[in-house]
């Protein structure tokens, strides 16, 4: 076939802008888009951000209940158990001598006891007393001299309560014979009658009656008078007087013709007496 042939049955390459033409710049378009494609890889799967960290949600403190339970601390504190009961008292024994054994509400202790430890002398009246250091402590002054009345109540001749009057202190202390003693004011005056009352009936004097102060204290008192009962004979001075204040409580030696008689009167509000002819 001659060109002339061929040239009339492609009508394409007549011109550039034929829609021949056209057609074959998309047809080459198309496969170069395709021919890219299949050279290339694939597509890499995108990689998702790694997911942020989870947020720690806030839990509420839990309430700590008060427990009866005490801690180990606490269980090892000391706690002071408060006793119940009657005062506290305080006894004391000798001991050869040589020491004193003190018992406080049922517990005791013992210590040694030097005498040289004293600086104030004991009167040399009293010194003769059995156990004086030990009984009533070194003295805390010198003795005095002033006068001291004396009246024995209750049965004789071992009489076991007293009335003891002190003109320095215009007191009157009862020695009941329950071993206490209590210390009452005298009110009595010069003024007023040595006799203020007789509960038996009869003479003022008849039988023997408290007088003057120690009489008042008795007819105004019935606790008294009914502890102390009746008296043997009035009351008087004491020829010769020696008293001395010590530690635990004041000694005195009431002078009677051939008699001496003692009392330690202490600070715990007990009482004994000795009697010496």
């Amino acid at each position: 076939m001659n060109r002339l042939a061929i040239a009339r049955q492609s009508p394409c390459i007549h011109s550039s802008r034929s829609p021949c033409t056209q057609l074959n710049l998309f047809l080459m378009a198309l496969l170069l888009l395709l021919l890219s494609a299949c050279g290339s890889g694939p597509e890499p799967t995108p990689v998702s951000a790694a997911p942020p960290p989870p947020t720690a949600t806030p839990v509420p403190p839990t309430a700590t209940l008060p427990s009866s339970t005490p801690s180990p601390t606490a269980l090892l504190r000391p706690t002071a158990t408060p006793v119940v009961g009657s005062p506290l008292t305080v006894s004391t024994d000798i001991d050869g001598g040589n020491a004193i054994t003190a018992s406080v509400a049922g517990l005791s202790t013992t210590v040694p006891f030097d005498p040289q430890s004293c600086t104030m002398p004991i009167d040399i009246a009293l010194a003769s007393y059995p156990n004086l250091l030990m009984l009533m402590g070194c003295p805390l002054g010198p003795a005095t001299f002033d006068p001291v009345a004396l009246n024995e109540f209750g049965p004789g001749p071992d009489f076991d309560r007293f009335m003891l009057w002190f003109e320095a202190e215009i007191q009157i202390y009862v020695l009941f014979d329950d071993g206490h003693w209590q210390v009452y004011p005298d009110t009595w005056t010069e003024d007023q009658v040595t006799f203020l009352c007789n509960p038996y009936g009869g003479e003022p004097t008849s039988p023997p009656l408290p007088r003057r102060g120690f009489g008042k204290l008795w007819c105004t008192d019935a606790a008294v008078q009914a502890a102390m009962g009746e008296v043997a004979r009035e009351e008087r001075l004491c020829q010769h007087t020696v008293v001395q204040p010590f530690e635990r409580g004041r000694l005195i030696a009431c002078y009677e013709d051939a008699t001496i008689r003692y009392f330690h009167i202490m600070n715990d509000g007990s009482w004994g007496q000795m009697l010496t002819r």
